[in-house]
């Protein structure tokens, strides 16, 4: 009996730090390390002391005040304001649902005018691959709506498609990846590998990602999408504070 329980003893201790490291949001750095560089946003914090970020989406639930969402906009601002102090940090979530990409292109000029963004995180991909629309068209594409943009005054942040059990048999993302790859290199800025990371995490089980229940599974992953994209900025944007994951 005494044998039993010291085994059971270390398979409990053996068990903690594996649960307790399986709970961070910690992945390698190949998935989230960029040389791509946000001088508008260095600036705007160094200077200005002001920080104005539009996170333009896709998805029907991801539009409003970041302090209205419970997603990864919400935990972006809040990393971000911790981070920066002093700096009037404010992130706002525009969704256009279903609309391929030429469409979103067409309401560029009006956000920008409208909101005046230093950075624009442009999470796209998604409704082109579920349609089957022409990659290398997307990426043409892309690649003028990011001009657009730079030339608008704003930093670029891509995004690309989230990783789901679910449905990621249903299209295949890659070659939007691709192409999002090669606008992020043409044009010199980061690309946040978001479905690379989420598969990183359903896979080494530090998230069931089979399903985001409301179990507190949904938020801490969007918790730590918010965090992880709160890095990349600090560190493309060469700003000073603890860059911690």
């Amino acid at each position: 009996m005494k044998m039993l329980s010291a085994t059971l003893m270390l398979v409990l201790l053996a068990a903690g730090p594996a649960r307790a490291a399986a709970d961070s949001c910690d992945v390698p750095d190949n998935l989230v390390e960029t040389l791509a560089r946000l001088p508008r946003v260095g600036l705007s914090v160094k200077r200005d002391h002001k920080l104005e970020i539009l996170v333009l989406s896709a998805a029907p639930k991801l539009s409003g005040e970041a302090n209205s969402l419970k997603s990864y906009p919400y935990y972006l601002e809040n990393e971000l304001r911790e981070r920066l102090k002093g700096t009037d940090v404010h992130v706002f979530a525009q969704s256009e649902p279903r609309k391929t990409i030429l469409e979103v292109a067409k309401d560029l000029p009006r956000l920008l005018s409208e909101r005046q963004p230093v950075l624009v995180i442009w999470q796209t991909g998604t409704v082109e691959a579920m349609r089957g629309i022409d990659p290398d068209g997307y990426g043409r594409a892309l690649d003028s709506g990011v001009a657009a943009l730079q030339n608008g005054g704003a930093d670029v942040v891509l995004v690309n498609q989230q990783y789901s059990p679910r449905t990621d048999f249903m299209f295949d993302g890659g070659p939007y990846t691709e192409n999002m790859r090669w606008v992020s290199q043409t044009r010199d800025i980061p690309l946040f590998n978001r479905y690379e990371v989420m598969k990183y995490w359903g896979e080494t089980g530090a998230f069931d990602l089979t399903a985001l229940k409301n179990d507190g599974t949904y938020e801490k992953v969007h918790t730590c999408i918010g965090r992880l994209i709160a890095d990349l900025v600090m560190r493309a944007a060469s700003l000073s504070g603890t860059v911690e994951r």
